[in-house]
Formats: C-alpha cells, structure tokens, sequence
C-alpha cells in the first residue's frame, strides 16, 4: 500500500512517479539509457494524446514504428524493453490498476548477429597507442587500459586507485560489471606503465581524474578520443570501439573464445562453464596476447624507421663524397 501511496495522487497514476521509482531500480548505463528512451516514450504518448499506462497491443506497434523511423533495430529493441520493464514494475507495485504489458506481444525487430563495426586493426592501433603517449600520460593510460582490456568506459570511469592490486604476480584492477558483479582484470605490463606514469605517486581517489581533480565522466573520454584521433591520423571511432577492437585482436591472436567473454564480462548462459577450473586463470588473459602482439607492431616500426634512418646517412655520406670529388675535380 505504501507504493501506491507515493505512486498515486488523488486516485491517479503518477506516471513520471512510477517512471522515476523504476528507474532507482536500475544502475550506471543502464539507468542512464532507460531513463532517455521513457523520455522518448513519455513524448510520443503526449504528442499522440495517449495514457502511458493504458495502452493496447495495437498503440504499442505503433509506438515501435514510431521508433523505426528514427532509430536503429537495436535502438527500437531497447526503448521497447524499457517500456516493457516499466510496465512490469507497474504490474507489480499497483496490481490493482495495472494488470498487463502491452510490450509482450510487441515482436522486436530481428538484428545481425555479427557486429557492424570493424574495430581497428594491430597498426591502427599501433597508431593511436603512438598518438596518445605524444598526447598526453592520462590519454595514454586510459587509451591502453580500454584497448588491452576490453573494459567498458563505465568500468574505468567508476574505478578508484584503491582498485588496483597485485595478485599471484599479475596487476590486476577489480571493477564492477553490469548488475552489480565484481571482477578482477588484468593489467599487462605496457598499460600498467603508462597508468603508473600517470598516476605519479597518486595513491587514492578516482583512478583517472580531469585538469581539476575531479573523477572523469564518460562524455570527458569520449572528447579525448575524438581529439586523439584526429592528431594520430586514424579513422573517427567511438569509444566503445576500443572494447570491440580488444575483442577481435584477441581473437586474431588465437585466444578461445570463452577466455575473451570472461575477460569482457559477457553473460554466459552454458552453466556447465562455472566447473571449468581454467576459467578464471589470469595466465591465460588474453589482454597478455593483444599486450605481446601491439609490441611486436611497435617494435617493427621502431625498427624500420631505424632502418630508414641509417639509409638516410649513407646516402647523405655518399653523397657528400660525391660532391667533394666534383669539386675537386673543379678545381
């Protein structure tokens, strides 16, 4: 009864109410997320004139048409949950007014099973790693924690130095994943030498910060990527991107693919895999396998510009004699 008092006034649903008590159910991205697609809905149901919360199957369809028009397939499938989520709550909180979900029956609009995007390839990111320690030493840390390990910008943003730890002989950071869950991640050796050159001595706090102490927002490393890119030449990304590039370099390098969905935080649906042993071997990281592979990169860079450099002196070298011979042949 005591939440169908806050809910209600005056025996009327309180739609915004509800919508705000379903929201604090929810956490980090998602709460963010879920809170802009019942905007959306909440709009389109007054720009049609239509209760939120007395819908048919019909309003509903025509709520994701809506949707298609604006929106990608996994976009529309995403504000459709929301809608459907908040109705649950609804269901469930004030039972005697609402008694059912029009989003059920709604079918979603089917998406690719693979990626759209391409993510960058070992040069490319060979190229922006160069980029981002020219840049500056919090790019270079946040650009190598979010590429070697698959790390969401929500993780990172989140995460405190007091995070960050030593265990069996791997630098590891324990961050929060979706719904709450701990993890502990490695951290192979180039990116915990540049969080370090980073850090300086910082020994507590928000792990990465602004010019002016405070802890990073999500909008703060999506500008500094985009300015990153542009100085180091690679095409535009988002910063998701660095976590789907983590995902297919480990993949090329040869790590099993269960290895990479633990190291991502992937949901695993196969129960059976909660027996593996080997599953949470922090040996077997495959942030170690992208780590060796980028240094291999960087190191035949390095050393072709070396190349080029000594073919640059003997030619000048020979070049000078062969003008000193001229002369003197002049004379």
């Amino acid at each position: 009864m005591g939440a169908e008092l806050a809910l209600m006034e005056g025996g009327q649903i309180q739609p915004f109410a509800v919508a705000g008590a379903y929201l604090l159910t929810k956490s980090g991205r998602t709460r963010t997320e879920y809170q802009r697609d019942l905007r959306h809905y909440f709009t389109w149901c007054a720009e049609f004139g239509r209760d939120p919360f007395f819908q048919k199957r019909a309003q509903m369809d025509a709520f994701k048409n809506w949707l298609s028009d604006h929106y990608s397939a996994g976009a529309v499938n995403r504000h459709l949950s929301a809608v459907s989520g908040l109705f649950k709550y609804a269901m469930a909180e004030l039972e005697d007014f609402i008694v059912r979900n029009p989003v059920a029956l709604v079918d979603r609009k089917p998406t690719s099973s693979i990626s759209q995007a391409t993510g960058l390839t070992f040069v490319e990111c060979d190229l922006l790693l160069l980029g981002a320690q020219a840049y500056s030493l919090r790019c270079s840390a946040v650009v190598h924690i979010l590429l070697l390990t698959g790390m969401r910008v929500s993780e990172l943003v989140n995460a405190n130095i007091e995070d960050l730890g030593e265990e069996r002989g791997h630098k590891v950071l324990r961050v929060t994943r979706k719904g709450g869950r701990q993890q502990t991640i490695v951290i192979p050796p180039t990116a915990w030498a540049a969080l370090e050159a980073y850090l300086d001595g910082r020994t507590s706090g928000p792990l990465i910060i602004t010019s002016t102490g405070r802890r990073i927002t999500r909008q703060g490393i999506w500008d500094m990527v985009k300015r990153l890119c542009r100085r180091a030449g690679v095409r535009m990304i988002r910063t998701h991107d660095l976590r789907h590039t983590c995902a297919t370099l480990a993949l090329e390098s040869g790590m099993p693919l269960e290895a990479v969905q633990d190291l991502l935080g992937h949901a695993d649906p196969r129960t059976t895999r909660r027996y593996d042993r080997a599953r949470n071997n922090l040996d077997a990281s495959p942030s170690y396998a992208i780590d060796e592979k980028l240094r291999a990169v960087a190191a035949r860079r390095q050393a072709e510009a070396a190349l080029d450099e000594a073919v640059e002196v003997l030619v000048d070298e020979a070049l000078r004699e062969v003008l000193a011979t001229a002369e003197l042949a002049a004379a």
